[in-house]
Parts: structure tokens; sequence; C-alpha cells
């Protein structure tokens, strides 16, 4: 398994940090993939309540989630590994768990009572065999649609809340001569709308199907396929620039006014935040087919098994800091996200994310996203027929269904 890992992480090039002169300094080294205005103010926060308790924090912010990851990897199975490093709610650690390169934080989670703190569905994801191995510190909602407010009032509409009011309001925008439509057209935020769509079209007891039992046989069902004709219809409002592009510039797209709408999570809410936009008067945010719920899905933290003694006091110097509740609040302040701890101040929160936050606590109105569900095969076998699907000449609806079932059971 050690050899798999090793094989599957991209090349990465360590990051060697000297030995500190002052040996009673509790140095923490943290990679992640925070590198957006939003995020990045929202590592400040973390970072000053760190330096406050008297850590020092390493940042070590690398662009892209999988480019992160791959780095953290390599560092961890060489023998370098950081204190702590980021990683998406799911399977993706489970390799790791397995060979025993992760710190358990099961005594630290009942010490601090993180089962009374944190929602269940979040803490589930870090859990294997009764364990904890992971820290979420971030939540979001996956299914939101967010729209340009002042082109909203240009073209007459309110905010859409049915799919119908959508393709209207793309109609008009585009017979303005807008972009109708800006989504990312990296793969994974692809797979994100796709399953916005679904949720929204074919409901949550099609969506569950599919997410929780990995129903084949739902897949093939027609409220699925009526779902597959929208996300198809969807595509042809998108922009021609939009294949390959991150979210974040497909949101300052619409930030700027050039677009009506794109897709994304909560996380989105941020990049408005940085951009001086208030919600309500510059953007409005949505749910389509809020009545089936929100996906939700967040951030964890891994802690590596530490080297020495010098670590494991910075690894519970890092989980004080991000458990501790006016630190996370302020935290998913600035980096547009949902707080995740219990008695958090709400008061800050904008309309959006008071929205998601009202989601994000009720176990009926919540459902999980594909990679808190799925293992990395399956993953990136749906993934793929998304995208074969959603590009230019690439699958035919039926041909994209028996790909996505097929890729139900992928290994």
């Amino acid at each position: 398994m050690i050899s798999k890992l090793l094989f599957t992480a991209t090349t990465a090039v360590a990051l060697c940090f000297a030995a500190s002169a002052n040996a009673d300094e509790i140095k923490a080294e943290v990679i992640h993939q925070w590198t957006s205005a939003a995020e990045s103010a929202g590592v400040k926060v973390l970072a000053q309540k760190f330096t406050e308790l008297g850590g020092s924090w390493v940042d070590n912010a690398i662009s892209g989630g999988p480019n992160a990851r791959a780095t953290a990897v390599n560092r961890v199975v060489g023998g370098n590994p950081p204190a702590a490093m980021l990683f998406n709610t799911g399977a993706q650690f489970i390799e790791l768990q397995e060979n025993e390169l992760l710190r358990d934080l099961t005594e630290t989670a009942t010490a601090d009572n993180w089962q009374e703190k944190m929602p269940q569905a979040l803490l589930n994801s870090g859990t294997v065999d009764g364990k904890i191995w992971a820290l979420p510190i971030s939540g979001n909602g996956a299914n939101w649609f967010w729209f340009n407010k002042p082109i909203l009032d240009k073209i007459g509409v309110s905010t859409p809340k049915t799919w119908d009011e959508v393709f209207a309001a793309l109609d008009k925008a585009k017979a303005a001569g807008l972009i109708p439509f800006a989504p990312s057209g990296e793969p994974r935020w692809e797979r994100l709308m796709f399953n916005a769509v679904v949720l929204g079209v074919a409901g949550r007891e099609t969506y569950d199907a599919v997410i929780y039992k990995r129903d084949a046989a739902a897949v093939r069902g027609d409220k699925f396929k009526a779902a597959v004709k929208v996300f198809e219809k969807l595509k042809d409002y998108a922009d021609a620039g939009s294949p390959g592009r991150s979210w974040p510039d497909s949101t300052n797209l619409v930030i700027s006014g050039k677009a009506l709408m794109t897709q994304g999570g909560t996380w989105l809410n941020g990049a408005f935040a940085a951009a001086g936009k208030s919600a309500g008067s510059d953007y409005e945010c949505a749910i389509i087919g809020a009545d089936q719920g929100m996906i939700i899905s967040g951030d964890v933290f891994l802690f590596p098994e530490p080297a020495d003694d010098a670590m494991g006091k910075a690894q519970d110097l890092l989980l004080k800091t991000f458990t501790d509740i006016p630190t996370q609040t302020a935290f998913a302040v600035a980096n547009g996200t949902i707080p995740i701890l219990k008695g958090a101040d709400t008061s800050k929160l904008n309309s959006c994310i008071a929205q998601a936050s009202h989601y994000f606590s009720d176990a009926k109105l919540a459902t999980a996203g594909d990679q808190m569900m799925f293992p990395p095969a399956v993953v990136g076998a749906v993934e793929d027929a998304i995208t074969r699907f959603w590009s230019k000449g690439g699958l035919t609806a039926d041909q994209f269904i028996e790909a996505y079932a097929n890729g139900l059971s992928a290994s």
C-alpha cells in the first residue's frame, strides 16, 4: 500500500524547513489549497489565533486541491510530514489511515466533546471503524446558483427558484447580449454542478438512492433522465470560454457584470465579499428546487502521525486553535463558509450564508455530496462520464447514463 501511495501521488518537491534555534518554539507547517482572496483571509484568522496561543504558523499554500494533497501525501510517505494538511470530506484519506500514517484523534475528540459541537455528517466523514481521523474545519452547501443582481433587475426578473424560471432568465440575458451562464470548466466542478441539477430535478429520493446506495437502476430511471435533460439544456447557455476555467474566474464574470449566473458552493460567497459586494444588492443566491434540500460538503484537517514530541505539541495547539468557537466563526465569515461549531455567532452572516446555515443544521434538509460517500475510484469514473457528456461532441445522453451507471461499480 505504501508503494501504491507513492505511485499514485504526483511528483512534488518536498519542502524542508530548518530546525528552530529555539527548542521551545511550537512550529507547525500547514499544507492547504486555500489560495483565493477569501480563502487566504480565512487562513490569516487561523494563523493569527495559533500565534496568539504561542505557536509559529508555517504556511504552505499550494494552488489546486489535487496538487496540495499530492504534495502532502508525498511528504507523509517520505517521512517528512507537515503538522497538518487540508483534505476534502470523504474517502481521500483512507489509504493514509490504513497504513497507520495518521494520528488517531479519537481521544482528543472525546475529551473536547466533538460529537456535541459538530454536525454528525461532517464528523462521520472523518470516522473509520469507530475512530476519528479528521477534524472538520469548514462547512459548505454545494448546490447553489449565483446571480448578478443588477443584471436580474435589468432584464426584469426575480431570483429564479425553479428550472423554468432559470431558463427564462438565461434567455433574457442572452438576448441582452450578456453571458447567460459562466460555469467553471474544471471536471470536479462540472461534477458538482451535475449533482446540483440531479437533486433539484430528480429529487431527494433519487439523489440519495444514487449517492448513498450507488443504485444503478435509479440512474436508469425516468427522474434521473429528466435531470440529465436539464443538464444537457444548460450546456447551451455556457459561454465558449468556460472549458478549463477555474471557479474564481467564472465567479469574477458574474461579479463584474459580464455574466448573469454561475454555479458553485457557498465558498463563492467569499469571492463576492472579497470583491466588496453585498448579498441582496449586488448578487443573489438560490438553490433551484430548494425543497429538496442542500448538498453539504466541507474541508477537514488531517494530522500525520507526529514525527517527534515537538510536532505532537504543535498539533495539539492546532487542534485547540481549530476548535475555538470565536476563531471558527471569524474564519467562516472571512472565508465565506458556514460556521460548523454549535454556539457560533451567526449574526454577522449575510443572507446567503444564513440560508445555507439553516439547511446545514437540519438533517431533513441536508444530504451528503458524492465525494463523501463514493470511494475515489467511483468519483473518478462518474466525473469522467460527466465531463465527457458536458464537452462538445462528447457522449450522448443515453451513453452518459450508461457510463454513469457503470461507474458506480468502479474499483
